[in-house]
């Protein structure tokens, strides 16, 4: 891929992210609309696994353009390529856990607890790598 190509993608996520968290964060009625006419795959949750997709794609993006050591860079990647999988799984796991699509729990406390802690670490894993990286470049330097 060119930089232009980057830079659109790039601009382009981030404009679908501010979408998504706007509509979280505001309680929007199309959270709770079915994707399919009939269907219990709600926007939300559709909306939501598309987002934890493109968040560490972003990390990858901005972090390629510094020289770092192999080491802290490894830590990192691989921090940002386990949050991408957890993001690109966030439906089929959630569809395990709660037995719907809608991601709705019924007394399944372990299940629910996993969730959570889950849906957590997917956008928290790549700012952990991140750091991490930060920390390590200390007794690692490039060379």
């Amino acid at each position: 891929m060119n930089n232009k190509r980057i830079k659109y993608f790039f601009l382009a996520s981030v404009l679908i992210q501010m979408f998504v968290i706007t509509s979280l964060a505001t309680g929007s009625p199309l959270l709770t609309m079915p994707v399919v006419e009939g269907g219990s795959l709600p926007w939300g949750n559709l909306m939501t696994a598309v987002m934890f997709v493109l968040f560490p794609l972003n990390f990858l993006i901005i972090r390629s353009t510094r020289k770092v050591h192999p080491i802290p860079l490894k830590v990192f990647r691989i921090c940002v390529l386990a949050s991408l999988v957890l993001g690109a799984l966030w439906i089929p796991v959630t569809y395990l856990l709660s037995g719907n699509w809608s991601a709705s729990f019924s007394g399944q406390d372990n299940a629910s607890e996993f969730w959570w802690a889950y849906t957590y670490a997917t956008p928290i894993l790549p700012f952990a790598g991140y750091f991490l990286m930060r920390i390590l470049t200390m007794f690692f330097k490039p060379k």
